[in-house]
């Protein structure tokens, strides 16, 4: 289930590895990651300015420490005039209600993912068929983060919450529960309560 979070991206530049080669970590965790020494050379990371700001930088090899934001993916499904909502089983917001949602594997495309946290989240086989919404937040103490928004139609299943969620449920728009995790999660519920979505077709990769 998405919640915000967010990964380190190295990067060489100068040093014994110059030439732009990546070298891509990601650390998962609840507070900021933060690097004092190089993770390739054990070097002691110095502040430098590298494009347009300050970062921590292996003055041995040349990593760059980069802190980039997680993307995440949230699906709204819709069931007979009904929308279906997963309840947070888990901090934060744990106890709210938002859309089914979670983050997106290194290998994965992002409609794939918001189909699999759909599935691991209330039961339900889902086919992703349009693109609602993509924003980002920054409020998060835990880091930055992008969110995918799509709309998808139930191809079969059974209705079971599962994985971070500990309820799964269809609500009508006039029933829809008063506590909602995340504020983009409520602007998209209450622009699906007026009709005022605009889809998008969605571009597969090939």
């Amino acid at each position: 289930m998405c919640d915000p979070d967010h990964r380190a991206v190295g990067q060489f530049v100068g040093g014994t590895r110059s030439g732009g080669r990546i070298a891509a970590r990601i650390l998962m965790g609840d507070e900021r990651p933060s690097y004092r020494y190089c993770p390739y050379c054990r070097t002691e990371l110095s502040d430098r300015l590298v494009f347009g700001r300050t970062r921590r930088v292996c003055p041995s090899c040349g990593f760059v420490h980069f802190v980039d934001p997680k993307v995440g993916v949230a699906v709204l499904v819709e069931h007979a005039g009904k929308v279906l909502l997963v309840r947070r089983a888990v901090a934060p917001s744990q106890g709210a209600w938002c859309l089914p949602s979670g983050f997106v594997e290194s290998d994965e495309d992002p409609a794939e993912a918001a189909a699999r946290e759909c599935l691991e989240e209330t039961g339900l086989h889902v086919r992703i068929t349009d693109l609602l919404h993509v924003g980002s937040y920054r409020n998060d103490p835990r880091g930055a983060g992008i969110i995918i928004f799509y709309q998808a139609q139930v191809v079969g299943g059974w209705l079971t919450p599962g994985d971070d969620a500990d309820e799964a449920r269809f609500f009508a728009s006039h029933e829809l529960p008063t506590e909602i995790a995340f504020r983009s999660n409520r602007e998209i519920l209450s622009r699906w309560q007026r009709g005022q979505l605009v889809p998008c077709p969605v571009i597969r990769p090939q």
